[in-house]
């Protein structure tokens, strides 16, 4: 008690009521619940950014292969179209090499496509080129 000018004035100490602590409560929920979902997604975004990069150099991997062969009739690709497994960074990849015949006879045109597994219907990544025959 306090003794102002006579009169007894009683100080009472002043908390939160439950009301305030129910709405400081929610607001906390809110906000981290918008703070895990973003980091979720950008866990998400990570790993699908390192998977089309791996799968790139698979696309890559399998063109060069078949540019670097010796430049003969029996290394000139056919028209047509491969499927391929290839086994990179402990991930196996599925390749579909399409071959198609251009204005030029001695020149294909070949392009990868890589999918992340047999049951992916998207692929990962897509390159084109040019294969010649001599």
């Amino acid at each position: 008690m306090v003794r102002l000018f006579g009169r007894v004035k009683k100080m009472r100490s002043r908390g939160f009521t439950l009301v305030e602590v129910m709405i400081s409560l929610t607001i906390f929920a809110v906000v981290s619940a918008a703070l895990v979902r973003n980091a979720s997604m950008t866990v998400h975004q990570t790993v699908l950014v390192q998977e089309r990069t791996l799968a790139s150099w698979v696309a890559e991997n399998q063109l060069n292969e078949m540019r670097y062969l010796p430049r003969d009739d029996d290394n000139f690709p056919s028209i047509g179209t491969d499927h391929l497994s290839v086994k990179m960074a402990r991930r196996e990849w599925e390749l579909v090499v399409e071959v198609s015949q251009t204005e030029n006879p001695d020149m294909r045109r070949v392009e990868v496509f890589v999918y992340k597994g047999s049951d992916s219907e998207v692929p990962l990544a897509h390159i084109s080129g040019f294969m010649g025959k001599h």
